[in-house]
């Protein structure tokens, strides 16, 4: 009896030490496994947030390529207006001298058409002081200053028209500055808003 159950008592031994070392070698291999997994979600969650962070620095770059590229098309169109309120401003003093010229060919042409009749009249002998002769003078002085007047009227008019469409210009210009500012803050804001969300 007793090397029999000395056998059962060394093998139960064995059995209980295999059982150990299995037992173990098992929660090493668990541990393992476990330490494994979660290097994996931190390298995971490395991963995901160089993700986030590449594409926040993409959207905010696009962001202000765009505010740049709107600011510069806004500075060209202003530019264009102020160039074009320079050439109304140019166009003033060219109508005034074009008035001057008007005026002057009218003057001209008075003073031609008097001396035409005083010669005709001269020569036929009739006396300049009355008469036809004087009706004469007196149409192509008044026609003459209705010609002036005229011309008076119509260069005023053409460069008040001029004043006008420069100060529009100029308005034009600076508002458009002002827009492509505002316009350049709100997709700034806009685009540290999205950037706040992303966290």
């Amino acid at each position: 009896m007793a090397p029999i159950a000395a056998a059962f008592t060394t093998l139960f031994s064995s059995v209980g030490s295999a059982l150990g070392i299995g037992g173990t070698a098992a929660a090493g291999a668990g541990a393992g496994a476990a330490a494994g997994a979660g290097a994996a979600a931190s390298a995971g969650l490395s991963i995901g947030s160089l993700g986030s962070t590449i594409s926040s620095i993409l959207a905010g770059t696009a962001t202000l390529m765009s505010v740049s590229a709107a600011n510069d098309a806004a500075e060209i169109e202003a530019t264009n207006q102020d160039l074009a309120a320079k050439d109304a401003i140019m166009q003033q003093s060219n109508e005034t001298l074009q008035g001057i010229e008007r005026r002057s060919s009218i003057k001209r042409a008075m003073m031609d058409a008097i001396g035409d009749q005083a010669t005709s009249y001269a020569a036929s002998g009739v006396d300049l002081s009355f008469g036809t002769p004087s009706q004469a003078r007196q149409e192509a002085f008044r026609e003459a200053d209705i010609g002036l007047e005229t011309s008076i009227g119509t260069e005023r008019s053409r460069v008040a028209r001029l004043e006008e469409r420069a100060s529009n210009l100029k308005t034009q210009a600076a508002s458009t500055r002002r827009a492509a500012k505002k316009t350049g803050a709100v997709a700034l804001l806009q685009g540290a808003a999205r950037f706040g969300m992303r966290g």
